[in-house]
Parts: C-alpha cells; sequence; structure tokens
C-alpha cells in the first residue's frame, strides 16, 4: 500500500520508459557486435555457422564493458573453428579458447571409409598369420 502511494503514475511510466530505452540500446549493440564479429571472420575469407550471445562464458567475471559470444565459423581450407569472443564498440574482437576440428568435407568422409576397410583387412591378415603360425608350431612338435 506504501508503495502505490509513492509511485504516480508519471514515475511508472519513466521507469518503463527507461527500461525500453535500456533494452533498444542492447538490442542495438548486439546486433553491431554481430555485424563486428562477422566481417572480422568473412575478411580473413571464413564463414560464420552461428554467433550466440553468452553473457556467463569464460572470462565474464573479469570484463567491464565487453560483450562474450561463442562464434563457430568455417575458415578457406573449410576447418571449423568454434571461440568465446569479447567485444565492444571501441575495443575491437578478442578470439579466446578457440577449438578447431578437422574438415567435414566428402574427401575426408570417404578417407575415413577407406581407412577403416584397410584396417579390417589387415586385422584379418593377421588373424590369418596367427593360425598359420600356430599350425606351424604345433608340425613342429
Amino acid at each position: 500500500m506504501y508503495l502505490m502511494e509513492t509511485f504516480s503514475p508519471e514515475v511508472a511510466i519513466w521507469i518503463v520508459l527507461g527500461l525500453a530505452v535500456g533494452l533498444g540500446i542492447r538490442i542495438v549493440a548486439g546486433i553491431l557486435d554481430k555485424q563486428r564479429i562477422e566481417a572480422e571472420i568473412v575478411a580473413k575469407g571464413g564463414q560464420i555457422v552461428s554467433i550466440r550471445w553468452t553473457p556467463f562464458a569464460k572470462g565474464w567475471l573479469g570484463s567491464k564493458n565487453e560483450r562474450l559470444y561463442e562464434v563457430v565459423w568455417t575458415d578457406k581450407a573449410e576447418v571449423r573453428h568454434c571461440a568465446t569472443v569479447k567485444t565492444a564498440m571501441l575495443a575491437g574482437n578478442y578470439f579466446a579458447d578457440s577449438v578447431t576440428t578437422r574438415r567435414s568435407s566428402p574427401d575426408v568422409v570417404q578417407s575415413d571409409t577407406d581407412l577403416m576397410t584397410k584396417n579390417q583387412q589387415l586385422q584379418q591378415e593377421v588373424d590369418r598369420l596367427r593360425r598359420e603360425l600356430e599350425q606351424l608350431r604345433r608340425d613342429r612338435m
């Protein structure tokens, strides 16, 4: 009851407007952050897979005005990267904890299939040679 008497309708409107302006600024900052990150990766010949805001990523505790994003992209050689990116309007982008994975091209998949087939053939050959060796040992005795 006391709270209702303290706030007039004008104050409530100003609070709501202040929250809306703050939210609008954060949305615009997020759009500009994503454009800045994408521009840097594309300038190096990469292609963005995803950019996701992660406010509590590793390194969030020491950051002041930077915002943190999980970014996944592929480079010119089709190698997939995943990194935590700190960014701010005037500070630029800082890529941390970058993890790379191998190519996802059909050549690599075909190569893996060929290797698995070759591995099975070699395992069968080893088994056959072991049987022959055991047979020779038995014949000598």
